[in-house]
C-alpha cells in the first residue's frame, strides 16, 4: 500500500512554538488499493480528521511538494500493531500507528522526518 508522509510548519498545537520551522505538524496520506482514492489521516490538534483527498492517478506528492511542503513516499507492506502500550494522541502518534512504525522514542515531527528519511 502506498503512503505519503507530509510535513509542513503550520502547527496548532500547544507546543507548536517549540518545534522546528518547516516542522510543526505531519499527517499521513494512504492510497486505497480498492477505491483507489488517497484517504488523509489527519490528527491537527488532536482532533483526527480522515477524508478522501483526491483520485489515484492525481500527483498528490507533487501537489504538496509544490505547496512547500516535505514529502516523503513509502510502501506500507504489512502495517503492524505497535509495541508499545501507550502512544500520545499527536500528529506524530496517528502518523507512525497508520505506517506501522514502532519507536517509541521518535516524538516531533523533525525527528520522524529523519527516521522515515
Amino acid at each position: 500500500m502506498r503512503a505519503l508522509v507530509v510535513f509542513h510548519g503550520r502547527g496548532e498545537g500547544v507546543f507548536a512554538r517549540f518545534l522546528d520551522p518547516g516542522f510543526r505538524h505531519c499527517f499521513v496520506c494512504v492510497l486505497d488499493p480498492r477505491s483507489r482514492i488517497w484517504i488523509r489521516l489527519d490528527g491537527r490538534a488532536g482532533l483526527p480528521e480522515l477524508r478522501a483527498d483526491a483520485a489515484a492517478d492525481f500527483a498528490l506528492a507533487g501537489f504538496f511538494r509544490a505547496s512547500g511542503f516535505r514529502v516523503v513516499e513509502l510502501d506500507i507492506l504489512r502495517p503492524q500493531p505497535p509495541r508499545t502500550p501507550l502512544m500520545l494522541g499527536t500528529c506524530v502518534g496517528a502518523v507512525k500507528r497508520v505506517i506501522g512504525l514502532n519507536a517509541p522514542f521518535v516524538l516531533t515531527p523533525r525527528q520522524l522526518f529523519r527516521r522515515l528519511t
